[in-house]
This record gives C-alpha cells, sequence and structure tokens, in this order.
C-alpha cells in the first residue's frame, strides 16, 4: 500500500473529515463488526479509525471506533478514489448522495483549476478520462456529481453554485479557474451564472462546453421521459421552457463549445449560445458520448484554455 495514501487516511481521520467521505461515497459495504481485526491485517489508526490492508489479498477496509466495518474495497486505486471524494467506480458513482466534488490533483501543480459538470443521466464518473488528462496537464481538477434527475434544473443551478463559491473561496485568489461542461451541465453553469455577481463571472478564466443543448433537445420532449424526470422536461425546446429563459450573466467569460457532427441528441443548431452572447465554436467527428473521450476533444480544449480560442 502506498505510504502516502495511508499518511492521506490518518490526515482525513484526524479531521474528522473521513466520516463524511465515507457517507457521500458507497463502497458496496455491509456495515458490519469485525472479529479478527489483526490476524492478517496491517492496522494504521487515527483518532478511532482503522486502515487495515489484508496481508495475503491487498484488499482494504476501514473500521471506525466500534470496530465496525463501514467501507471497503480492493485496489488502491479505489482507496484513492474513496480519500480524494471521488466515487471508486462508475457502476458504485450511481448510488452515493453526489451534489459534491471529487478532486484528481495535477501531477505538477501550474495554479489552473477546471471544473466538470457531467451531463443528464450520467454521473462525475463519466467525466474522469477528461479530468485525468487535465490533471496530466497541470490542472487541477473538481468533478462535480450530482443525480441530474432528483430534482429541476432551477434547483440544481442554485446547488451548484453554494457548492462553488464555497470552491472559490478554499482556492487561491490569483487561481486561474476554468470550467468543462458536457451537455446538461451547460446549463447548470449558464444558470449559476446568471445569479453570479459580476466579481464571481470574472474569476472564472474561461468556460469550454461538449454538446450543450442551449435551445433544448428533442429527447426532453418524449412523454415515456419526461413524466419520471424532474430535470429532463426543463429541457424542452419549447419557448418557454427553463433552458430558453436563462438569464445573461453579469459578465460571460470567454466560451467555447465543441459539437459533435453526429451527435444524435444534441443538434449543432442546439449548442450556440442565444444571442448577443459570444462564443467561439469548433465541430469534431464524434457522437455526444463520443465528446467525453479526451482522444476527441482534450487539445480543443487546451487551445482554448491556452488562447481563449479554437
Amino acid at each position: 500500500m502506498d505510504n502516502k495514501l495511508i499518511d492521506r487516511f490518518k490526515s482525513l481521520a484526524a479531521s474528522g473529515e473521513l466520516s463524511q467521505l465515507i457517507e457521500d461515497n458507497s463502497t458496496l459495504n455491509i456495515k458490519a463488526p469485525i472479529f479478527n481485526g489483526e490476524v492478517f491485517w496491517d492496522s494504521y489508526k487515527s483518532n478511532g479509525w482503522k486502515l487495515q490492508i489484508n496481508t495475503i489479498s491487498g484488499w482494504w477496509r476501514i473500521v471506525d471506533a466500534n470496530d465496525v466495518r463501514v467501507a471497503r474495497g480492493t485496489t488502491e486505486r479505489q482507496l484513492e478514489a474513496l480519500l480524494d471524494n471521488r466515487s471508486i467506480s462508475p457502476f458504485l458513482n450511481y448510488m452515493d448522495e453526489g451534489f459534491c466534488f471529487g478532486k484528481t490533483p495535477a501531477r505538477k501543480a501550474t495554479g489552473n483549476t477546471v471544473v466538470l459538470i457531467h451531463g443528464w443521466a450520467l454521473r462525475a464518473s463519466s467525466m474522469q478520462d477528461l479530468a485525468n488528462g487535465l490533471a496530466e496537464r497541470g490542472f487541477d481538477t473538481y468533478s462535480y456529481d450530482y443525480p441530474t434527475s432528483k430534482c429541476d434544473l432551477s434547483r440544481h443551478c442554485d446547488i451548484f453554485l453554494s457548492k462553488f463559491r464555497d470552491l472559490m473561496r478554499q482556492l487561491p485568489d490569483n487561481e486561474k479557474i476554468h470550467i468543462l461542461t458536457h451537455s446538461m451541465g451547460g446549463l447548470v453553469i449558464r444558470g449559476a451564472l446568471a445569479e453570479m455577481t459580476s466579481r464571481e463571472c470574472h474569476r472564472i478564466r474561461a468556460i469550454v462546453m461538449l454538446g450543450p443543448p442551449n435551445h433544448g433537445s428533442a429527447l426532453a420532449s418524449i412523454p415515456i421521459i419526461d413524466n419520471f424526470n424532474h430535470s429532463l422536461k426543463d429541457m424542452r425546446p419549447d419557448d418557454d421552457s427553463f433552458v430558453n429563459n436563462i438569464p445573461s450573466p453579469a459578465w460571460l467569460p470567454p466560451v467555447g463549445i465543441i459539437a459533435g457532427r453526429f451527435d444524435e441528441k444534441v443538434s449543432l443548431e442546439s449548442t450556440s449560445l442565444p444571442a448577443p452572447l459570444a462564443y467561439d465554436l469548433t465541430v469534431v467527428n464524434c457522437t455526444h458520448p463520443g465528446l467525453r473521450k479526451p482522444s476527441n476533444v482534450l487539445e480543443h480544449i487546451l487551445a482554448f484554455y491556452r488562447k481563449l480560442s479554437f
């Protein structure tokens, strides 16, 4: 087990943050008392908590002060994700409560941060490949995780803005903040921008949107889907829908839009920002899900963050 992970576990346990991380991120653990606490297990203790590594399999578990197993996993990568407040797998991500950021730190810090916001019916794990690619290029990344169907878009925008403001307060004043969204995530940042002060808007250096349904999506008009989903109805292409009535922000950071030439969910025309908002556009040869593949978009994203144009 990497000593850095052990040290991070001890630090989070000592600060009192570990309990919330375990509550927010599912590990498919069934809470149960342990009876063989030191047999075949290496234990690392902090503030009543224990991280235990099996000496045979390498599997790990976290045990609370009452000797109850509260989290478990099979790989160092899963433990790293948990301690970084990220889901340990795409499948388990759908069981997480969400409404929080998971950090993937830059390989070498450069004073640049990217906040990623995923799209409809997905979770933050869907953006992890892009987060990893950006981290390799010197960006600290914070992937916002939220259950998209749980509430309407207006509420999602309000919750995100509250969490984003908390994050901005934690970052240095001179940190360059960038935004990267996929699909509905573009509407979340637009709704949040509409409520930000001019000073808050100016803290954002640039925004890149991947396939944003800025004028809605025909998918949202399918009745059987609309009936059980709280947010999808807000993306109908109707004149009175939420998506077509987002107020303009006090100041709009530079926006770059990357559209998929073969996008079956959001048309090229629908990706454009409403007039008179300015943006730059580039089109790549991929589908809507393909816009999350680094091989299709990462170089374009980096170019826009660097030059504020494609």
